[in-house]
């Protein structure tokens, strides 16, 4: 018997934070060495604060970018059939969906055909 686990909701935004966090950590921890290494042979030296400032200026740049890209990612995942023409539904795309696609399309249409006849 095939079992699936449901991870929508909760467990797929924590995946996606977790994966975008990681990513962003790198991209931080690179730029940050890379812009480093740049000033010192630049010959400006960097100011070493007694504390936590730098590794809190880093920590707060990193929840912000992660949130901010996390965000990014959820606005840009949109409809995906936009740029499908009608009459490829039940053509190359039926396999993917083009069926109940079509099939929810016409049954709006025919909603709304409905509606009009009623007035």
């Amino acid at each position: 018997m095939d079992k699936t686990v449901d991870i929508s909701g909760a467990p797929t935004r924590a995946f996606q934070y977790l994966l975008s966090s990681s990513f962003v950590f790198a991209v931080l921890f690179v730029g940050a060495f890379a812009l480093w290494k740049g000033l010192l042979a630049l010959g400006i030296t960097v100011p070493r604060a007694n504390g936590t400032v730098w590794p809190v200026v880093f920590a707060v740049l990193w929840a912000a970018l992660t949130v901010k890209w996390v965000r990014y990612l959820r606005t840009a995942d949109g409809e995906w059939w936009g740029p499908v023409p009608r009459d490829q539904y039940l053509g190359r795309f039926a396999g993917y969906g083009g069926l109940a696609r079509h099939s929810w399309e016409r049954s709006i249409e025919r909603l709304y055909d409905d509606g009009d006849d009623r007035d």
